[in-house]
């Protein structure tokens, strides 16, 4: 017995991330730009099988894009340091403090003339020494200012900065990672085999059935199972022929194709059904023609003799 499959075996299709389907691609429904396909038809690699909600991401990247907006406008100020409009009241300053400097380095010699004249209050020759000492102070902070606004952004801030740009730029582009995957595409060219999916449906990523089964039905495969009983009568390469269940014509002509070298329980060739029985088998891959003496589809079950040199 034999069960007829795709030529890279089923591919059965589900949801890397959970939510709710809002449109399938491939449901075959009317009133679409381009058209959806239905079962049956052919789909490229990479095209979209179905989509899910992604509202919430969509919201989330916005965020993200503002943030790396700020963070790219912070850098991008840093660097640019000094504004030409900030050096002018900076230079002001400067001026101002020196000018306040000469006034009290005046005022503070006339008092030393005083002083020495026995002429003025101990206070107030304090208070004119002590302004002059806070007068020069002042000249020195300003012209530090000045220098400093002038050296620009110091350059630890900048690489803070651009840290900060990288980060919020791989935040955004892991949002974009997570809509697209949002929208689930066909890993290979292939024919839509099967649908189970549907607008409005709850996509989980723990699933009896597959949404979607895709397969390559140029030519087709048959996966023979051979009871570990017979694998000594058994010789890699023997050719087979195959009829439709039940019936002894017509005869499909099958090519050896590959062993999977790993035996298994047998399983009953009910398609998804995965009972156990008592027996072990191991399978092999037989290639029907190219062109077939009569139709077969995936998942079909076949009679397949194989000439062992035996006889049937």
């Amino acid at each position: 017995m034999g069960l007829v499959e795709a030529q890279r075996e089923n591919i059965p299709i589900g949801t890397p991330v959970p939510g709710v389907v809002l449109e399938v691609f491939v449901d075959g429904r009317p009133g679409y730009d381009p058209p959806h396909k239905r079962v049956g038809d052919r789909v490229e690699k990479g095209e979209p099988l179905f989509r899910i909600d992604g509202r919430e991401l969509e919201a989330e990247l916005t965020t993200r894009e503002a943030a790396l907006a700020a963070a790219e406008a912070q850098l991008h100020r840093l660097e640019r340091m000094p504004r030409a409009e900030d050096l002018p009241p900076a230079m002001a300053a400067v001026e101002e403090a020196e000018a306040r400097l000469l006034d009290a380095e005046a005022a503070f010699a006339r008092s030393s003339q005083l002083q020495q004249r026995s002429m003025i209050a101990a206070s107030d020759y304090d208070h004119d020494r002590y302004a002059r000492l806070a007068a020069k102070g002042a000249v020195d902070r300003a012209r530090a200012d000045l220098e400093k606004l002038q050296a620009g952004a110091w350059k630890e801030d900048v690489a803070v900065q651009r840290a900060a740009v990288l980060q919020a730029r791989s935040q955004v582009d892991g949002a974009r990672i997570l809509l697209d995957r949002l929208v689930v595409r066909a890993p290979v060219d292939g024919v839509v085999l099967q649908v189970n999916v549907r607008p409005g449906q709850i996509a989980t990523q723990a699933w009896k059935e597959p949404m979607l089964v895709i397969g390559e039905t140029d030519r087709l495969h048959v996966r023979v199972d051979i009871d570990e009983n017979d694998l000594p009568r058994f010789r890699e390469g023997v050719p087979g022929v195959a009829t439709l269940k039940g019936r002894t014509t017509p005869e499909f002509p099958l090519t050896f194709f590959r062993i999977e070298p790993y035996v298994i329980p047998k399983r009953s060739l009910t398609g998804d059904n995965a009972e156990r029985v008592d027996t072990r088998v191991l399978q092999v891959l037989y290639a029907l023609p190219d062109v077939p003496p009569a139709r077969v589809y995936v998942g079909q079950q076949m009679d397949v003799f194989l000439d062992l040199g035996e006889g049937r």
